[in-house]
């Protein structure tokens, strides 16, 4: 992700004078003056990151390596739940197998290289273009995932405040609304870092503290960029599905009221009512879920956007092992979907279960299985 913190490879500011090359036909109070900038450049930033034996390094790789293997597993079961399950193939969904496939792109393509670095205490020998490959998927792949939440949102906000608009959203906007989530993040991602726009102002820090020669692969950005970038790409989403969520909460409680009426009227019998009843039960329960992934999103993103925006802003200071713990707390959330899905989805429950189950391989369509379960929880 936006890792803005200078920590991660300063390790080369314990030995910087090494790889300031010097001539003995060459300026030595030039030489001097650089030695002596870099000096005060250094100085203000935090210490090198811990350097582990290698017990320690596979020991911490091993555990790392579990998050993803559970991110790609967890997330497929999603994808295939949605593709087998009849009551979970509505357009809805679409943006949940949309997110899953971002989830998985972040378990593939962007924590292999954050465990890569923590094998090799940091040191990065894959070139440049794979360094600037990899800090573009991290920023991408975040912001393609609150890009999903938040359509998400407007989704759950049409279906409670604005059914009959809900009703009218096609298949043609979805696919409008994901493009969106997928292009929109390349332009606050490959665009900017592939040409620098993350370095502007701060190329004697990162020329000092991170020089060719340390073999560091380290995403640092200015201060224009951390704002620009954590504003898009976290807070005003946040506060976007914030404000949805708390309308959608003031809806469900005035429809609630508006049933327990007309149900003390005496018409609870009219076949209208209750399907409206069993309707409002459904896109709510829909709501709660989603109110409950925003907010673990925001939980496991938040003390790494709190980071990224003061790091730059008190001179790269953070120390090393906070970041890298904010830094895979917001990569665990890409784990977390999955499980929140079993956990407070009652259809994606069932779907799970028939999967894991193997009952799709013996055959047992889902209806049987929805009629089993129903007769069960009768009992």
């Amino acid at each position: 992700m936006m890792a803005t913190t200078a920590t991660q490879t300063s390790a080369a500011s314990s030995s910087i004078s090494s790889y300031l090359l010097y001539d003995d036909d060459s300026n030595v109070s030039t030489f001097q003056d650089n030695v002596t900038a870099c000096d005060e450049i250094l100085a203000s930033l935090p210490g090198p990151p811990p350097l582990y034996s290698a017990p320690s390094k596979y020991a911490i790789s091993a555990v790392l390596i579990v998050v993803p293997i559970l991110t790609i597993f967890g997330n497929c079961v999603v994808i295939l739940a949605v593709i087998t399950h009849r009551k979970l193939r509505t357009i809805t969904n679409a943006f949940v197998v949309s997110l899953a496939v971002a989830d998985m792109c972040v378990a593939l393509f962007v924590m292999p290289f954050s465990i890569y670095q923590q094998l090799n205490n940091k040191v990065w020998m894959l070139g440049s273009v794979l360094c600037k490959l990899s800090s573009s998927l991290d920023v991408m792949m975040c912001t393609v995932s609150i890009f999903h939440l938040s359509c998400l949102a407007i989704d759950r906000y049409l279906a409670i405040c604005r059914p009959f608009l809900h009703e009218r959203l096609t298949v043609r906007w979805i696919g409008f609304m994901l493009t969106f989530c997928w292009v929109t993040p390349i332009f606050i991602s490959f665009i900017p870092i592939f040409n620098g726009w993350n370095h502007i102002g701060i190329e004697d820090i990162i020329s000092c503290a991170f020089p060719v020669e340390a073999e560091a692969c380290v995403f640092v950005v200015n201060i224009p960029f951390a704002i620009i970038c954590s504003l898009i790409a976290f807070y005003i989403p946040v506060i976007f599905m914030g404000v949805c969520n708390a309308k959608i909460y003031m809806a469900a409680i005035k429809q609630a009221h508006q049933i327990r009426t007309l149900e003390a009227a005496g018409n609870h019998n009219h076949y209208s009512h209750c399907k409206r009843k069993s309707k409002f039960k459904q896109e709510s329960k829909a709501a709660k879920t989603l109110g409950i992934i925003m907010g673990c999103f925001s939980v496991c993103w938040f003390p790494f956007f709190i980071m990224n925006v003061i790091d730059p802003i008190i001179s790269y200071s953070t120390p090393y092992v906070p970041a890298q713990i904010a830094l895979w707390l917001g990569y665990i959330n890409s784990l977390m979907n999955p499980l929140l899905y079993y956990y407070f989805n009652r259809n994606f429950y069932y779907a799970f279960r028939r999967l894991l189950s193997c009952k799709v391989c013996k055959g047992v369509r889902d209806y049987e299985e929805d009629a089993l379960n129903t007769t069960q929880m009768s009992e």
